[in-house]
């Protein structure tokens, strides 16, 4: 069970940080605020459901995804 969880969490970060490089625009080579965020929601969704099986895992970090990356989009947006 803890060997799937690891694996899961490898998934997801290296997923995670593949993506945030197709975030970037123009000449800018740093990751974009909405793809940190989802980044760091990914992770502390993963983190919190860590508890349960793999589907958990996976289900937290798509959730703290989708939180985080609206988030940081939002305030992107306001200032």
């Amino acid at each position: 069970m803890k060997f799937a969880k690891t694996i899961a969490m490898t998934a997801i970060t290296s997923s995670a940080l593949i993506m945030g490089g197709c975030a970037t625009n123009g000449y800018n080579s740093g990751l974009s605020n909405t793809a940190k965020g989802a980044a760091a929601g990914a992770a502390a969704g993963a983190l919190i459901r860590s508890g349960g099986d793999s589907k958990d895992i996976a289900r937290g970090a798509l959730g703290g995804a989708a939180v985080g990356g609206a988030g940081a989009y939002i305030l992107d947006q306001t200032r």
